[in-house]
């Protein structure tokens, strides 16, 4: 025995380790190019992509003589076969397997790299006549297969690697779990352009044209899905250019009522329209769940339009607007004379629209904005893309960009990329505050800043006990509400406000309190939908602060057992709402103590606590123990 061990130990060290080391200097050729080809970026040029062709061809040649060497070599044939050397020599085989897959996904990487740069420069030859949104579909929708052979690679090199067994030799571990990391950190990423690829090109109309209903909502007077829609849009999109966009104001496609009658939801009707005006498109998005407020949206605007030829519906605010801004840089609308710069949207845009010559539209600024807007946006450069694509996160986690398409493969897509704007269905505990500017109605919301203090308490059982402060502070009469006291038609200086609090279903609601020109003994409603129990109250803000107070327990939040306990808690952001103050304190069962915990809580024992600006939506989690 002890003379096989040693026979396969020199066979190991005679063929395989010097083909071990040429199989690290591979890798580091592999990882060199991978630099390269990073450090290129969105500005790689054709000669680059040549070189990393050569280079990967090279690499390429080099991975065959090793693959040639480990098939053909009778001693590492034998190696294979004694089982002192044998893991060895098959974790070295499935190495070689999994680096060739690698190199073939790599290639169709360059495939699609090369294809990139043909497009831009050719547009930037035809002299810029397409928009690099334009340049983006075509690229996605003519790699498509590109993307999905490099993906199916890296599933078979994942496959190889999984197959190294285990008890080879270190360098043999080592190249396992070095290549295991590089796939693990740009397979999301190859995943991600491969659904793009398949789904983008069609939201574009690249198969044909695509036409969406846009709700420009006004955070200034919030509503549950960023504000109220005081003018649509329709845009068309053709093989990823705009081929028709027009933005009107809501009042004269919903008044008079002359069309069919559509019952609103009764909270809608007893806060702001009343038993006689029937439900419009301006207030549309009374659900805090956009893909409801959508489909809700649509079912209006075409009852009162007659025009069924939608494919989908966009929620954007004014907050949408001052991030675009930020990537064009101001605007200038010549019609009104006025530059419009990042953060300056929902302000300047009340002014310009509050009032009108008699006979002439006072929305009539809108759509000469948007002229003007979508004119910069559609002009930037390929140059643009490295910051456009860097802005996606902020139009996600923002909520500054709502999507809900008709097809439910393209809603789908929607809902992965974090843009539909649904009701979040995260196990564990739960909390999403929804205000709502009701009667009397105003753009008070700009002056009004809200407070979140939550305390959770949880007991033995597993079950979260709930006190929730919200504070609103209207400044109308303060030096910063002067701009809004020098409006016209913007209401009068009390804040109307329907809020809502969802939480997990069956939650117990044991207190709704407080107000201050009318005191709130209980809640307006407790109802369920999308997936939540739903506590509706009214309150009037006036000048000042305004607090109600939320008490109520959510049914076996956390998870027990005798050993630990475990804790996880979504807080949801409202689009449009303004970032404001947090204050969280969550507290175990007494005698517990808490053993680990998200980094954005502070712990002391059996506590722990947040202080931070609430602005996007938070996921926090803990365990603890006796």
């Amino acid at each position: 025995m002890l003379t096989l061990l040693a026979l396969g130990i020199a066979l190991l060290a005679f063929r395989y380790i010097p083909a071990l080391d040429d199989a690290r200097s591979l890798r580091a050729d592999l990882e060199s190019i991978v630099d390269q080809a990073e450090s290129g970026g969105l500005d790689i040029d054709m000669a680059t992509v040549d070189d990393l062709d050569r280079r990967l061809a090279a690499a390429r040649t080099r991975l065959e003589r090793l693959q040639a060497l480990a098939s053909g070599d009778l001693l590492i044939g034998l190696a294979r076969a004694l089982p002192p050397s044998s893991a060895s020599v098959r974790g070295a085989d499935e190495l070689l397997a999994a680096g060739a897959h690698l190199l073939d996904a790599a290639g169709e990487g360059l495939t699609i790299g090369r294809r990139y740069v043909e497009i831009r420069d050719s547009h930037e030859t035809d002299a810029g006549d397409s928009s690099a949104l334009a340049q983006l579909v075509e690229l996605l929708a003519t790699t498509r297969s590109e993307a999905d052979r490099a993906a199916g690679s890296v599933m078979q090199a994942r496959s190889a690697l999984a197959a190294v067994p285990e008890g080879a030799i270190g360098p043999i571990s080592n190249l396992e779990e070095s290549l295991s990391a590089r796939i693990d950190r740009y397979a999301p990423m190859l995943d991600t352009y491969l659904d793009a690829s398949q789904r983008v090109p069609a939201i574009f109309g690249w198969n044909g044209a695509r036409r969406y209903l846009v709700l420009t909502q006004d955070p200034a007077e919030l509503r549950p899905t960023g504000g109220f829609i005081g003018s649509y849009g329709i845009v068309s999109f053709e093989r990823g250019e705009m081929t028709e966009h027009r933005f009107e104001d809501i009042v004269p496609l919903d008044y008079p009522f002359d069309y069919p009658r559509i019952e609103p939801p009764q909270q809608l009707a007893d806060y702001l329209l009343g038993a006689r005006q029937p439900w419009q498109l301006a207030d549309a998005n009374w659900s805090p769940d956009f893909p409801t407020s959508a489909r809700d949206a649509l079912r209006l605007y075409t009852n009162e339009s007659g025009d069924t030829d939608i494919d989908g519906v966009l929620g954007i605010t004014t907050h949408s607007i001052d991030e675009v801004l930020r990537l064009t840089g101001p605007v200038n609308v010549p019609a009104y004379n006025v530059t419009i710069e990042s953060g300056e949207t929902t302000l300047k845009a009340l002014q310009l629209t509050r009032s009108a010559p008699p006979g002439e539209d006072r929305k009539a600024f809108l759509p000469a904005f948007a002229d003007s807007l979508f004119g910069a946006l559609f002009s930037l450069s390929s140059d643009s893309w490295a910051e456009v694509l860097s802005s996606a996160g902020t139009f996600r986690d923002g909520r500054l960009l709502l999507a809900w398409f008709t097809d439910p493969t393209e809603e789908a897509f929607a809902a992965r990329a974090g843009l539909d704007g649904a009701v979040r269905q995260d196990p564990g505990d739960y909390v999403f505050p929804v205000d709502a500017n009701v009667g009397p109605a105003s753009k008070l919301n700009a002056w009004t800043s809200r407070t979140l203090d939550l305390s959770v308490d949880i007991d033995e059982f597993g079950n979260a006990r709930h006190t929730l402060d919200v504070t609103w502070k209207n400044e109308v009469e303060t030096p910063a509400g002067a701009t809004y006291r020098d409006m016209d038609n913007v209401g009068g200086r009390i804040l109307g406000m329907y809020f809502r609090l969802l939480v997990p279903l069956r939650s117990r609601v044991e207190e709704v309190s407080g107000g201050t020109m009318t005191p709130v003994t209980g809640p307006a409603a407790v109802d369920e939908e999308a997936g939540r129990t739903v506590i509706g109250t009214y309150v009037k803000v006036p000048a000042g602060p305004t607090t109600l107070r939320y008490r109520w327990t959510s049914p076996y939040a956390a998870e027990n057992d005798a050993a630990e306990g475990s804790y996880r808690l979504t807080i949801q952001a409202q689009p449009g709402s303004l970032p404001g103050p947090l204050q969280l304190t969550i507290r175990v069962p007494n005698g517990a103590s808490i053993t680990a915990a998200s980094p954005e809580l502070v712990v002391n024992g059996g506590i722990a606590t947040l202080d931070a600006t609430f602005e996007h939506d938070l996921v926090l989690g803990l365990r603890y123990a006796p």
